[in-house]
């Protein structure tokens, strides 16, 4: 009695399980999700820490810009890159046999990186935690320009004198505030007003500053400092989202 039950519990199981299949490939299949895309452009200030900020002590200005994509809802992953400007100086010359010229010096870093993104929120305004790895590179190059009035900035020559490489890790906190919302009927992107604050552990490096090139016996002399690269980065721009 008891082994007609169980198999009729079996029987009864596979029944129900087989009309579970049928069912369920009946079902009309869910479309597929399409992979939301981004692209940002952010103005940029940064600001040394610890012992860059001791050695450099001169914020930089510049540029950034990323693609992400957004597989899962929440999180972007994606690469980007900036190129930032930390200081600069000029110097005239005169020579009896050609026109004055200046030379003009400047310091530069540029960096390159992948990134995660966690966005808890959906909606017009969006928070975010970031995750960012990359290599920067920092370089000075020096570039002759012709200082006649009508030939205004014709460069002449150029010549990187030093430069290096470090890479970098950190985080980042920022918000999303949207100012359009997309149309994909009409092929139209959504645009956000991107905010965000950057703290970024740097490698150690070496790297020339303002006043760290002197010219003894027409032969120039670098001075470079080597320093930790930390840094904090204030970024405010724009993101599409297609």
């Amino acid at each position: 009695m008891q082994n007609q039950r169980i198999k009729l519990m079996q029987r009864n199981s596979i029944v129900l399980m087989a009309l579970a299949l049928i069912t369920l490939s009946t079902l009309p299949a869910a479309p597929a999700r399409a992979v939301e895309q981004e692209g940002g452009v952010r103005l940029m200030v940064g600001v040394p820490r610890g012992e860059f900020d001791d050695s450099l002590d001169n914020e930089s200005f510049g540029v950034e810009l990323h693609y992400g994509v957004r597989p899962a809802t929440g999180w972007t992953f994606g690469v980007g890159g900036n190129i930032m400007s930390y200081g600069s100086e000029s110097r005239r010359y005169s020579h009896p046999l050609v026109d004055d010229y200046e030379i003009e010096t400047s310091n530069n870093m540029a960096a390159g990186f992948l990134f995660a993104q966690w966005r808890p929120l959906q909606g017009a305004v969006q928070p975010y935690l970031e995750a960012r790895a990359g290599l920067r590179y920092l370089w000075t190059e020096s570039k002759i320009k012709d200082d006649d009035w009508w030939d205004w900035d014709e460069e002449v020559a150029r010549k990187t004198n030093f430069d290096d490489s470090a890479t970098f890790y950190g985080g980042s906190v920022g918000m999303l505030i949207q100012l359009k919302d997309s149309d994909q009927g009409r092929k139209q992107p959504g645009v956000f007003l991107d905010a965000k604050v950057s703290l970024v552990q740097g490698g150690e490096a070496e790297y020339l500053a303002e006043g760290d090139i002197e010219i003894v016996n027409d032969r120039p002399v670098f001075e470079p400092r080597k320093s930790n690269t930390d840094m904090t980065t204030y970024q405010l721009g724009v993101v599409l989202t297609f």
